[in-house]
């Protein structure tokens, strides 16, 4: 079977699990409620676990290894994945403060916050960004490079995310950015694992901006027994009354510099690698 359609087949996989797993379809069956939610961790667990379980058998049919795409707990990949930890807390804090002065609002601390809650976040953050990253980088990316080059691997994957990202329940400029950031985020998290070919970095920033967004700086309206427990800081002013522009524009201009910026630097090292080989 060509590298593409076995690409195609793993996301197909992963996304029926991804529909029962995260989405879910299971927990809406599930007769109870484990405290805190623990009931979502444990499945956003088993879909990273699974996402890891699938990669190794089709790595096993192309007689490959997950070394192989950079999926490893080897020295440089853990640096890696610190090093783009600290890049995505640092560069999403800087623009969750900036998009607080172009929303006109401030950031407030919120009441009762406490240390397990911000840890616990963390860790469910991380395995839900692990389940991704496997899910829609390694493998797949790969396997479409194989067969039609890098550049058309990233462009297929932006298409998929796009699709995966497409939501019924939100119209409008709201289903605009919905399908906007997760596309634009491809971008870059694809060239950066092409780039360092291992999955430690996009892994590190995507848990960091995630961490940022979710767990510090949250602007989910505050509900019961959700997923991940509420950030640190919130808005002091109702999100319906805030420009839904001004709140996303930040993040579109961010990961479109971000894009630009890691795109350049790809190619500057593909450069200098043909010009040594010349």
């Amino acid at each position: 079977m060509k590298p593409f359609l076995k690409a195609i087949l793993f996301l197909i996989i992963l996304t029926i699990l991804d529909f029962f797993l995260r989405k879910g379809l299971i927990a809406f069956y599930i007769p109870f409620q484990l405290p805190h939610n623990l009931t979502m961790l444990i499945l956003f667990t088993l879909f990273a676990l699974s996402s890891w379980l699938v990669t190794k058998w089709f790595c096993k049919t192309d007689k490959i290894t997950l070394h192989d795409l950079g999926i490893s707990l080897k020295s440089k990949n853990r640096l890696e994945f610190y090093y783009g930890l600290l890049i995505g807390i640092v560069l999403w804090a800087i623009v969750s403060i900036l998009q607080s002065y172009i929303a006109d609002f401030s950031w407030e601390l919120r009441q009762n916050v406490s240390l397990y809650n911000i840890l616990y976040g963390l860790l469910f953050i991380f395995i839900a960004d692990l389940g991704t990253e496997l899910f829609t980088r390694g493998y797949p990316l790969k396997s479409f490079e194989k067969s039609f080059g890098a550049n058309a691997a990233i462009i297929i994957m932006m298409f998929f995310v796009g699709l995966k990202s497409y939501s019924n329940q939100v119209a409008g400029e709201l289903l605009l950015y919905t399908i906007l950031i997760p596309v634009l985020h491809t971008i870059f998290f694809s060239i950066i694992y092409f780039k360092t070919n291992r999955l430690g970095a996009a892994l590190g920033i995507h848990t960091g901006a995630n961490f940022i967004t979710i767990s510090i700086f949250d602007l989910r309206p505050e509900q019961e027994n959700q997923a991940i427990p509420s950030g640190i800081f919130q808005s002091n002013v109702e999100l319906e009354n805030l420009s839904l522009a001004s709140l996303q524009l930040p993040w579109v201009f961010m990961a479109l510099l971000f894009s630009i910026f890691v795109y350049l630097w790809w190619k500057k090292d593909k450069r200098h690698h043909n010009t040594v080989n010349n």
